[in-house]
């Protein structure tokens, strides 16, 4: 019998097609799953700050035009600190249909707990207790609650 009639079951396939490119990033997708809790709640902690920063300043820009009240100020920096504990949860998530409620929670409670260590530094004052405790409960309630409401939407 000749050498080359003889069946060969592992010869390489030369031609790699569509199908190929499919089962690899299946593959790789299935591989960035299993990434830390951890590093995705410190992600989502460093969005959120970054987009606290920005938006603080361009804040601070518009108020050289225009002449807002104390009340304004404040409701516009609760909108802000809102929107990036949303977005920080987001990125916490990074398409996870679980542990939602506990990302989105570490996320609130370390944004906010950050803030009030840039606070206390930047300014030199040392809000009552009751204040922190409010900003952290803030913290911890809202990202808690976009956690939760992130997971149902995309496990639905």
């Amino acid at each position: 019998m000749d050498v080359d009639s003889k069946a060969q079951p592992f010869v390489q396939k030369t031609d790699r097609g569509l199908d190929s490119f499919k089962r690899s990033m299946r593959r790789s997708v299935r591989r960035g799953r299993g990434k830390s809790a951890l590093g995705a709640v410190l992600r989502g902690v460093l969005v959120s700050a970054s987009i606290t920063v920005i938006s603080v300043a361009v804040f601070a820009l518009i108020l050289n035009w225009w002449d807002a009240s104390d009340r304004a100020i404040t409701a516009i920096n609760q909108v802000v600190k809102f929107v990036s504990i949303l977005a920080g949860v987001v990125s916490a998530l990074n398409g996870q249909t679980q542990g939602g409620t506990a990302r989105g929670v570490c996320v609130g409670f370390l944004y906010m707990a950050l803030g009030i260590l840039c606070y206390c530094l930047l300014m030199g004052e040392n809000p009552s207790l009751t204040s922190y405790l409010a900003d952290l409960g803030m913290g911890v309630a809202s990202g808690g609650l976009f956690g939760m409401i992130l997971t149902s939407r995309r496990s639905a």
